[in-house]
């Protein structure tokens, strides 16, 4: 299925073709039944707030950020569990893909950037974010900010893994270990 604006559609109409198409790609099911019911109308909207709110912290356009279920956290509400969001931004110049699960230490205003663990490979919370500046200053290879708490999570990890118990500075200790991502992988060299 194609992602792109078809011929002859332009301006507006074409930008919401394509943004439709896009959502359809990511949660085919989510998409098409959003219209079903309050509840799921709700969920629709309430991850539409969440796209337009981490794409003005993150200064990316609206129609980058696409929010579908996490297939691996589910959170406690009074009717039950639900699953989490999971964020994913596409940067259209470079087709890169940004995942986010929300912080919910600070709901609705910050994101915990996931990445790949640099000892098992799972994927792991590894920078809060609550604007540019914070995702900046993880992928800066001069910052001298250690992994977050959350990377320390065992749960996270595959069984085995020595990246997780290896951290043991406070947070926002000097960076003493390599940072939680692969050789590369988000960091901006100069």
């Amino acid at each position: 299925m194609s992602t792109g604006t078809p011929p002859g559609i332009i301006g507006l109409a074409g930008r919401a073709v394509r943004v439709a198409h896009a959502h359809r790609a990511a949660d085919r099911d989510g998409f098409l039944c959003r219209n079903n019911s309050a509840e799921q109308w709700n969920r629709w909207a309430r991850r539409a707030r969440v796209a337009r709110t981490i794409a003005t912290a993150l200064q990316v356009h609206v129609d980058s950020v696409i929010v579908t279920d996490d297939p691996q956290r589910e959170y406690s509400t009074r009717d039950g569990t639900v699953p989490g969001d999971l964020i994913t931004v596409t940067e259209h110049l470079t087709g890169r893909l940004w995942r986010f699960v929300p912080d919910n230490t600070t709901p609705g205003t910050a994101w915990l950037l996931l990445d790949l663990c640099p000892g098992c490979g799972a994927e792991i919370p590894v920078a809060h974010v609550a604007g540019l500046a914070d995702l900046g200053d993880h992928l800066d290879p001069g910052s001298d900010l250690s992994p977050i708490a959350e990377a320390r999570d065992d749960s996270l990890h595959a069984p085995g893994c020595t990246f997780a118990p290896s951290i043991e500075e406070p947070f926002g200790a000097p960076r003493s270990t390599q940072p939680p991502h692969t050789a590369g992988e988000h960091r901006v060299t100069t």
